[in-house]
């Protein structure tokens, strides 16, 4: 009997101690949502910038949402450390791809290393938004389209890894497609599109807007998958 009784609190420590990983991917994919739309309220509540919607009217792009007027402080003060939960979520990635398909470790590698890689030039870009000059501007073009370029890539073999490891359900193997497929349409629009169109300016942020927004959807359903396998944090060795 105390036997069993020592086996049953040795069971319940152990669950207290092993925490759903599902969360750090919605946290990932709502933190950006949330404050880049706070950032463009605040703008445009303080004259700034115009209101509209800018998913359809292209009337600012997330940058300038992001810098106008005191938006920069409340950027800063969140955008920074988001960085730190999203390269925790390309490392969790890719553990889980280590754990449901071991066999893949090269696309697992360049999961992690896109994913990294995309995460520093979001830093640098981060940094020097909303900073004067031809230096700071050029730093930060560099540093937003290798972040887009770098994550779209990391996703890219995530859900290669995904779609192929059979754990799927057929939902989320549409969803992971369709997203990917969403970004691909939307990148190889966005180059005839700033020829023909006469708002040229206004596209492209438009479709900023919504590629920004498709990019974390990935992010949300990966841990609607994560949710659904019970994945837990495992240390491997």
């Amino acid at each position: 009997m105390g036997r069993a009784t020592a086996l049953t609190s040795a069971l319940m420590v152990t669950r207290a101690q092993v925490w759903s990983l599902a969360p750090v991917a919605w946290a990932t994919a709502l933190w950006p949502v949330v404050i880049i739309h706070l950032a463009y309220v605040n703008s445009a509540g303080g004259g700034h910038l115009p209101w509209c919607w800018p998913y359809w009217d292209g009337c600012t792009s997330i940058s300038a949402a992001a810098r106008s007027g005191n938006s920069i402080y409340l950027f800063r003060a969140t955008m920074m450390p988001w960085a730190g939960l999203l390269a925790v979520y390309w490392w969790l990635a890719s553990q889980w791809c280590r754990q449901r398909v071991p066999q893949a470790r090269l696309r697992r590698a360049w999961v992690l290393t896109c994913g990294w890689g995309g995460t520093l030039f979001y830093l640098l870009y981060a940094t020097f938004l909303g900073e004067e000059g031809e230096v700071p501007r050029m730093l930060r073009r560099y540093g937003i389209n290798l972040y887009f370029a770098l994550t779209v890539l990391a996703q890219m073999w995530l859900i290669s890894v995904a779609v192929g490891s059979g754990v799927l359900s057929s939902w989320q193997r549409r969803g992971f497609l369709g997203l990917f497929a969403a970004l691909i349409m939307l990148g190889l629009a966005s180059l005839p599109l700033q020829f023909i169109v006469e708002d040229r300016r206004a596209v492209l942020n438009a479709l900023e807007w919504w590629y920004a927004l498709l990019m974390v959807g990935t992010y949300a359903l990966m841990g609607r998958v994560w949710q659904r396998q019970g994945w837990r944090l495992q240390l491997l060795h």
